[in-house]
C-alpha cells in the first residue's frame, strides 16, 4: 500500500477525434474516461498530465514527521496529503495550491531536507505545475 498522485489532462487538451463525443468527465476530478473498454484503450496513454508514486506507508509516515518538523503540522501539505498513505480518492483543490507551493519552497528553501523529501517535493511540485496547467486538482489514487 502506497500513496500516489495523478493530475487528469484537460479535456481541452486532448485530440480524441471521432470518439470526442463519447468522452465523459468526471467534475470532481477532470478525469476523462469512456464507457467503451476499446475506445478507453485507444486514448488512455493521453488521459494523465503527471502521475507520481509519492510513497508506501512507511515512506509517508517518515515524510509527514520531518515536515512537521521543517514546516509545523497545520499545513496543507500535512493536512491533505502526509495525513496518511492511504487516502484514494481525495483531492487537492485548485484554490490549495498557491498554498501548497508555498510550503514546498519554505521546505527547500530550509536547506535541510533528506534526499527523499527532496524527491517528494520535486514530485510535488510537478504535480502542482500540471493542475495549474490543466486546471484540474491533483487526485491521490
Amino acid at each position: 500500500m502506497g500513496l500516489d498522485a495523478i493530475v487528469y489532462r484537460n479535456r481541452k487538451h486532448l485530440e480524441l477525434g471521432s470518439d470526442d463525443k463519447a468522452a465523459v468527465v468526471l467534475p470532481q476530478t477532470g478525469e476523462v474516461y469512456f464507457e467503451n473498454n476499446e475506445t478507453l484503450k485507444k486514448h488512455q496513454h493521453q488521459l494523465r498530465a503527471v502521475e507520481h508514486r509519492l510513497g508506501n506507508m512507511a515512506e509517508i509516515s517518515a515524510l509527514r514527521e520531518e515536515a512537521s518538523r521543517l514546516i509545523g503540522p497545520e499545513s496543507v501539505l500535512i493536512r491533505k496529503i502526509l495525513f496518511s498513505a492511504t487516502h484514494s480518492g481525495d483531492a487537492i483543490p485548485l484554490s490549495n495550491l498557491a498554498q501548497l507551493s508555498v510550503e514546498l519552497d519554505t521546505i527547500r528553501g530550509t536547506g535541510r531536507e533528506s534526499p527523499q523529501m527532496q524527491h517528494f517535493v520535486a514530485a510535488l511540485e510537478e504535480l502542482v505545475q500540471a493542475a495549474t496547467d490543466e486546471g484540474n486538482p491533483i487526485v491521490f489514487v
